[in-house]
């Protein structure tokens, strides 16, 4: 059986886009989370997927909400990635960025190149995450600006 170091190190090697999962908190207040384990289900319906560790806050708040919006962010938004991939008692310091609420309320980051907000329709759990797939049910692009991309362990860029 492949270990877990083994199996980190060859996932690296695929390169993916970045993005920030957001929903609201108890309070109804914005929380998000830096996530590469996402992916289009079908087309018809409009389903996206979405892997969440079962120990996040995210976790237990797209639980209770039911609903999580992805923004897909852009080559300039690293310093947001990397804000929303520490742990919120990690998140010293402040990193520049605005949100506002989509169409059902789901936080938009400004200057995202997409927007996703997804009501959950089914969850599996499997090891230490949460696959949760959801119903798009708003879509919203921004900008032409270029793609984040994490591949190595490293955010990089297109090209």
């Amino acid at each position: 059986m492949v270990g877990k170091d083994e199996f980190r190190r060859g996932m690296a090697r695929f390169a993916t886009g970045v993005t920030v999962v957001t929903t609201l908190d108890q309070d109804g207040a914005m929380h998000g989370m830096t996530a590469n384990s996402f992916t289009s289900v079908c087309l018809e319906p409009p389903l996206a997927l979405v892997c969440v560790d079962l120990r996040s806050n995210t976790h237990r708040f797209i639980e209770a909400r039911g609903a999580f919006g992805v923004n897909v962010l852009s080559q300039k938004q690293q310093d947001i990635g990397s804000y929303f991939a520490k742990s919120p008692k990690d998140r010293l310091g402040q990193v520049s960025y605005s949100h506002r609420p989509s169409e059902s309320g789901l936080p938009v980051i400004e200057g995202s190149l997409a927007f996703f907000g997804c009501r959950v329709v089914d969850s599996h759990v499997h090891g230490d995450h949460t696959i949760y797939i959801g119903r798009v049910m708003e879509a919203a692009l921004g900008g032409p600006e270029k793609p984040l991309l994490f591949y190595e362990s490293r955010f990089s860029a297109l090209g």
